[in-house]
Formats: C-alpha cells, sequence, structure tokens
C-alpha cells in the first residue's frame, strides 16, 4: 500500500514537470498574488552555506548585526556563485562618478545544491535608496535560510511552502527597512532548490518572487536559449521602461506597493544559469533604448524605425541578450581552451559547465553583461563628459559682452534633456547590477577549488574595459580620501570624501535625481524639528558606512524616519 502511494506521487510529480517543460509558471498578480498551480515536491535541503557574495562594496555585510544567526561573510565569492554592481553613470566635473553611491544592491547564498539569489535597485540616487536596498535583500535572504532550515528534515517540501516563505519574506524587508529610515527599493529573489522525484526534463526548480522592475532571466546552456522569468510581472507581460510599479519601504505611506508582486516557477537543468538584473541592466537590451525600433503607440516622427508592439520589443530585447551570453559562451570557451583558468569541465562532478563544451561561469556571465551594457551606453557617457568639459571651459572663461554661460535646460544633464528622445545616444546610463548562479551539485574540493580561482581572478589586473575603468575610479578615489585623511590629521574636525569638494555639482540623468535632493513638502509622517526641512542624501555617509561596518548604523539611524519618508514621497516615480 505504501509502495503504491509513493508511485502515485512520483506519477504526480513527473505531471507537473511536463507543465514546466512548456517554460514558466506564474501565479496571480498583485498583493494577494498566488503561485502557480503546479506544486512539485523538492529535494531535503541542506542550508550549511558554502558561499556568500554581497555588493557593491561591503554590501548587506554592514547591517550583518541585524542578522546574528546567518553564518555569512558576505565577501567569499565563487564563480560559480557571483554578482556584481557598478555606476554605468559619466564621471562629473569633480573627477566624481555620477549617481555615487551606487544604490543596488545584491546578495547570493549558494548551497551544496541550491542557492538563494536576491537584488534590490533603490529607487532614485544617494544613501537613503542605497539603505533600503541594503536592507530589502538583507532582510529577504535572512528570513529564507532560517525558513529553509526548518525544512532540512522534512521530506514533504514543495514549491508552495517555498512560495509561502518568499512572502513572507516581505514584512521581514520592510520592517528593516523602515528601522533605518531607507526609501524606496525594488526587490527579485529567487530561490534555487533540487526537485524530490523528477529526473526529465529538470532536477531543479528556479522559484522566483519580484515587486518591481528588476528581473529574473534563465539562460538554458544546452539549448542556448534566454527566458525572463519575470516577464509576466510587466505591462501586457512586456518590459517598459516608462512603467515602473512595485516597491518595498515608503511606498504607500509606511506600506509596499506590492501591486505588481509576482510569484514563479520554471525548471532548471545542471549547468543551466539563473541571473537576476536591475533596470540597468535588462532596459539597455530594450530596441526602443537601444535606438533599433520605436514603440507603436509613440509618435517619434522617425520613420527609419520599426515601430515594434511590446511583445516584440520583449522578443527583441531577448533575442538581444541571447546573442550576447551565446557570444561570451563562445569567446570563453576559446580562451579557456587548454587552459586550466576556467570551469571544471561540462557535466563534471563539480556541476560546473553547461552542455556544449560550456566554459563559462556564473562569474563570466555576469561580467560579460555588464561589459555589454558599459559597450551600449558608452556614446551616451562620453557625450555628457564632452558637454560637461565644454560648461566647465565657459564657466572658468572671464566675463566678457554676450560671454556668459547658458543656463539653460539644454545644458542640463550634459544636454541630454534638451534633446528630442529620438537624437539621444542610445542606451540607459543607471547603476547596473548582475547576481548569477551556475546550477549543479558542489562537493567541498570544487568549491576550494574554485574560491581559489576567485581569489587569482581578484588580484590580477582587470580585463574588461568597464572593469578596468572601474578599478582606475576606485584606486583614484582611495588615492584621494587617503590624502585628504593626512591633510586633516593635524586636528582638522571633519575630513570630506573624495568629490564631496565644493564646485559645480554632479547632476544625473534623471529630472530631479541628484546627489542632494530636496524635499518640496514637509513629510505625512514628520512628527518632530526635521517638518519641512531640505533633506540632503549626498554620498558623504557612504563612505564611512561602508568603510566602518557596523557602526556605520549610528550615523544612519541619526538622519531620522521623516526625511527618508519626505524624500521617498517626492520621488516615488523616479528610478536611478
Amino acid at each position: 500500500m505504501n509502495f503504491l502511494r509513493k508511485l502515485s506521487e512520483r506519477f504526480k510529480e513527473q505531471a507537473a514537470a511536463r507543465k514546466l517543460d512548456g517554460g514558466t509558471l506564474c501565479g496571480k498578480q498583485g498583493a494577494d498574488g498566488e503561485p502557480p498551480e503546479c506544486n512539485p515536491r523538492l529535494c531535503k535541503t541542506n542550508t550549511a552555506i558554502l558561499a556568500s557574495h554581497s555588493g557593491p562594496d561591503t554590501g548587506v555585510a554592514v547591517y550583518k548585526q541585524f542578522a546574528p544567526d546567518l553564518p555569512a561573510t558576505w565577501d567569499n565569492p565563487v564563480d560559480w556563485a557571483y554578482g556584481i554592481s557598478v555606476s554605468m553613470y559619466d564621471l562629473g566635473p569633480t573627477g566624481r562618478r555620477n549617481g555615487e553611491p551606487v544604490a543596488d544592491c545584491f546578495g547570493i547564498l549558494a548551497y551544496q545544491e541550491g542557492a538563494i539569489l536576491a537584488v534590490a535597485d533603490g529607487v532614485n540616487w544617494g544613501e537613503p535608496p542605497r539603505r533600503a536596498a541594503r536592507c530589502a535583500v538583507l532582510g529577504c535572504l535572512n528570513h529564507m535560510h532560517q525558513a529553509l532550515r526548518q525544512h532540512e528534515t522534512d521530506s514533504a517540501l514543495d514549491c508552495h511552502m517555498v512560495f509561502k516563505h518568499l512572502v513572507d519574506s516581505i514584512p521581514a524587508s520592510q520592517k528593516l527597512i523602515l528601522q533605518q529610515f531607507g526609501t524606496l527599493t525594488t526587490l527579485v529573489v529567487s530561490v534555487v532548490l533540487p526537485l524530490k522525484w523528477v529526473r526529465t526534463p529538470g532536477r531543479w526548480a528556479a522559484i522566483t518572487m519580484t515587486v518591481g522592475d528588476s528581473a529574473a532571466y534563465v539562460y538554458r546552456a544546452a539549448s542556448k536559449t534566454v527566458e525572463e522569468v519575470t516577464a509576466a510581472a510587466h505591462a501586457e507581460g512586456a518590459r517598459d521602461p516608462r512603467w515602473c510599479p512595485g516597491a518595498l519601504g515608503y511606498a504607500m505611506g509606511e506600506e509596499p506597493d506590492l501591486a505588481n508582486m509576482m510569484l514563479c516557477l520554471t525548471f532548471l537543468d545542471e549547468g543551466d544559469y539563473i541571473f537576476l538584473t536591475s533596470d540597468g541592466v535588462a532596459d539597455n537590451f530594450d530596441p526602443v533604448i537601444r535606438k533599433m525600433a520605436r514603440h507603436q503607440v509613440m509618435d517619434t516622427g522617425d520613420a527609419d524605425l520599426p515601430a515594434l508592439s511590446p511583445a516584440e520589443c520583449q522578443a527583441k530585447a531577448m533575442d538581444l541578450l541571447r546573442d550576447v551570453l551565446v557570444d561570451a559562451d563562445r569567446r570563453l570557451a576559446c580562451s579557456a581552451h587548454g587552459s586550466d583558468s576556467g570551469a571544471a569541465s561540462p557535466r563534471s562532478p563539480s556541476g560546473l559547465g553547461g552542455g556544449g563544451g560550456s566554459r563559462m561561469t556564473a562569474r563570466g556571465l555576469a561580467e560579460q553583461l555588464l561589459q555589454h551594457v558599459y559597450d551600449v551606453t558608452e556614446e551616451q557617457r562620453q557625450h555628457v563628459e564632452a558637454r560637461n568639459r565644454e560648461r566647465e571651459r565657459s564657466l572658468s572663461r572671464e566675463p566678457g559682452a554676450g560671454s556668459g554661460p547658458s543656463l539653460s535646460t539644454d545644458h542640463k544633464h550634459g544636454g541630454l534633456m534638451g534633446m528630442a528622445p529620438v537624437a539621444r545616444p542610445p542606451g540607459k546610463m543607471d547603476h547596473a547590477t548582475v547576481a548569477a548562479y551556475q546550477v549543479g551539485r558542489r562537493t567541498p574540493a570544487s568549491v576550494a577549488k574554485s574560491r581559489a580561482r576567485s581569489a587569482a581572478a581578484e588580484a590580477s589586473a582587470p580585463t574588461l574595459p568597464f572593469m578596468a575603468v572601474q578599478a582606475a575610479h576606485a584606486n583614484s578615489t582611495a588615492s584621494a580620501r587617503s590624502i585628504v585623511r593626512q591633510g586633516t590629521s593635524g586636528g582638522s574636525a571633519s575630513a570630506t570624501p573624495s568629490g564631496a569638494a565644493s564646485g559645480p555639482s554632479a547632476s544625473g540623468p534623471s529630472a530631479g535625481a541628484s546627489g542632494a535632493s530636496a524635499s518640496p513638502s514637509p513629510s505625512p509622517h514628520s512628527n518632530n524639528n526635521n517638518n519641512g526641512s531640505t533633506t540632503t542624501t549626498n554620498s558623504n555617509a557612504s563612505g564611512s558606512l561602508a568603510a566602518g561596518g557596523g557602526s556605520g548604523t549610528v550615523s544612519v539611524v541619526g538622519e531620522g524616519a521623516p526625511a527618508a519618508a519626505a524624500a521617498a514621497a517626492g520621488h516615488v516615480g523616479e528610478k536611478g
């Protein structure tokens, strides 16, 4: 009798797997969202953390005191579970890159047979959005890890249980955001666990939740195809950069906006990749932003570009993304041929490598994606920097008859705001984040080898152009801070970080988004002397927060909740 019951359960699991063979299944959208009907059983979880990674800078490590039971150091990446987050903005007149500090955050917890990945994109610029993103990632990952620990000996674990834990992680993230006076952030999180009975068509399930416009993708190594797992969370099932619903933090008073929350389920084979991105990556594959097409609903007057529907834009974006990954896979395979510097051989016991002789790793995927975004936005970045240099020269000239600099909006953000949309250079400068995981089973020996490869890669000189630029900028900033510390060590009351010197302020490309944002009106949540005051969110606090570890929390709490709420109210519709 017991044998027949187990056989019946196995048949049900195989029927569920056949449903997943058609791609991603999604549940009901919204705050009362429901998971997909398909509910496969999952293997018992082994929650011993083999690797953990967070960023940029120290990532969620600055708040690790709020997750004391989470045994993660956040600074031991491996090449099969890796994330990277950078600013693709232009360099401002002071030599500081606009948009800093980076308001994105990623976090990865990797296990022997699975992982939890999360990416949050703080809305707008500055320290409060970065705090919101970091708190969202830490709150979610800590809640999910503790929840999975409870199922280590549970043979009845299924996807619906994991979905329930994902939904329950939102209050944990929201509580930490409000506690640390963050503003607004998106969040996408994916849990990858092995299926219990199913052997074909897939062995792993990717259980994903998204709030906002950050995205999750799957790259199937055997068929070399790309699929957006979170596509159903967008209007008409297609990404639209002009439509950015959903956020955690001060979105609806002190409640999150879960209007587009979506729960998604898809299957993965060994060697496949799942990767999460902020909109700074995803939007740069949109054919409209790439100046390859225009929306049907927009009358741009450019008859040379084809008018595409939202569904056609989504399909074209997936084609562009697939081409980039296939090309990266091919180039990395060629560069690793005959060497032992890359991933393990395909279908190796370590689980690294995909079908078809792939040598690409999760780290390679993340870096190649960001290099592509850097190339796409290079023309726009050069245009803005050139216009800024021209403006600086005009400001430095001696005043004469009619020679004064123009302060019109044509000069705002390097002239981009004064240009017609169709005339602007392609791409979208933004904070860009990728967190990737390569599916497979790992052994302690393979983890040690992977960690050694990651350490060697960190110590070597950057090979990709965007990485070299970021490294050079980081080194120059560190040197400038060192000089400032030396110059102020003789008794100065405070040291000003690099880039905070007096002079023309560097403003961002979004209207109303800058390093220092002013609250136009008193916050509805104000109950103290901060009522109606100007909220300054420059990056001076970020330097001490990143460098000071837990001590950074003290300076965060001192900023006050009313100012954070006011900043959130002023920038609900703007993404940075």
